[in-house]
């Protein structure tokens, strides 16, 4: 399915646009798009930080976490979808060295999980301010999904920088 999706996307007029870096019209696309993609990897990781630095009890700020929630959930969602967009862009650019890459799925699975924790967290004080204090068995679970989200983000971004450096399926 992966592989259709591939060679359909080579077929494309975005993707002969996108990869084509010899006419000065189009040879910037890709360099813009990584970068902004970097941007906003930064952002949502400076953001997550905070959020799950929290739930384990480091105090980067006075806020409580709900406030932290409502502060910094903005900023993840709005560079999440730039990082849609941008990682849109580059996927069709190259799609076989993406979605033929198993570093490329690893990184897709492990954002799902963390951006379903992410919601989780916001969903709960949404509902109740304090949620996450209110019992010591929710502190547990929020140092626990803290702890998880961490590992996840940093899994990502490592496994974003690798998928330039690990083969395609096939090459295994």
């Amino acid at each position: 399915m992966l592989q259709a999706l591939s060679d359909w996307l080579t077929q494309t007029p975005l993707h002969e646009v996108f990869s084509d870096t010899t006419r000065l019209e189009t040879w910037l696309i890709i360099p813009i798009s990584q970068t902004v993609h970097i941007l906003g990897v930064a952002i949502v990781m400076i953001a997550i930080g905070m959020l799950n630095l929290r739930l384990l009890g480091v105090r980067v700020t006075r806020q409580s976490f709900a406030n932290l929630s409502a502060r910094w959930m903005p900023w993840i969602w709005s560079a999440m979808v730039v990082l849609f967009i941008t990682g849109a862009v580059q996927t069709i650019a190259e799609p076989t060295r993406e979605l033929m890459n198993y570093t490329f799925r690893i990184k897709i699975v492990m954002l799902l999980v963390a951006v379903a924790i992410t919601v989780f967290y916001r969903a709960q004080v949404k509902k109740d301010a304090k949620y996450w204090e209110r019992s010591g068995e929710r502190r547990t679970l929020a140092y626990a999904l803290a702890s998880v989200s961490l590992v996840l983000w940093l899994g990502i971004v490592a496994a974003g920088r690798l998928i330039a450096y690990v083969g395609t399926i096939d090459e295994f």
